[in-house]
């Protein structure tokens, strides 16, 4: 592929996005791509059989993004659970300013159905990137940190399912921080 289809392949992927944020999966159509992208539908068609394959390709694009930001998150200063905030909010984060509440839902199911390599490889990369902020603290060893870490992921992914606002969502993760970690230090009786 050359560098400029490269390029425009890139570009409707990224104006992809909050297409399928806005309408979900089943409204957005390839028209509502194009014109997001400012290029014809033909033009989408170029780079992309299907809505599928824009999906697919949304799909991994956002989840480099959201990995290289919560990788970010969890390398900066601070206590355990300051990283390990910081790391979980990056998702919620997306789920609770790119999504309607109406459509999480939506795009988690299409996203399993349709990237679920993609999916699988992402939630497995966080896990190991939480397990790893976990691991470094010492005072952790109640549990195995990998353990640990699906845990606090699967809890902060029904939080960014959830309806609530995304001030709650983050007072539900902090709150969700700080008892996994009150549960796991060893000086606990």
């Amino acid at each position: 592929m050359s560098d400029r289809a490269a390029a425009a392949k890139a570009a409707i992927t990224a104006a992809a996005g909050p297409v399928f944020a806005r309408y979900g999966y089943r409204r957005t159509t390839m028209d509502l791509i194009a014109q997001a992208a400012n290029v014809s539908r033909p033009a989408v068609y170029q780079h992309f059989p299907n809505k599928a394959a824009v999906f697919a390709a949304v799909a991994e694009h956002m989840t480099g993004l959201l990995h290289a930001a919560a990788e970010a998150a969890a390398a900066a200063d601070g206590t355990t659970a300051e990283r390990l905030y910081r790391a979980l909010a990056v998702k919620l984060d997306f789920a609770a300013e790119a999504i309607g509440a109406d459509l999480r839902g939506e795009l988690v199911q299409e996203a399993a159905q349709i990237a679920p390599e993609t999916i699988a490889a992402a939630e497995a990369r966080y896990a190991a990137l939480v397990a790893s902020v976990l691991a470094a603290d010492p005072g952790l060893d109640r549990l195995p940190a990998s353990d640990a870490a699906a845990v606090l992921v699967d809890a902060m992914l029904g939080i960014a399912r959830s309806a609530a606002g995304a001030e709650q969502m983050h007072e539900r993760l902090r709150l969700l921080v700080d008892l996994t970690l009150n549960g796991l230090r060893k000086d606990r009786p």
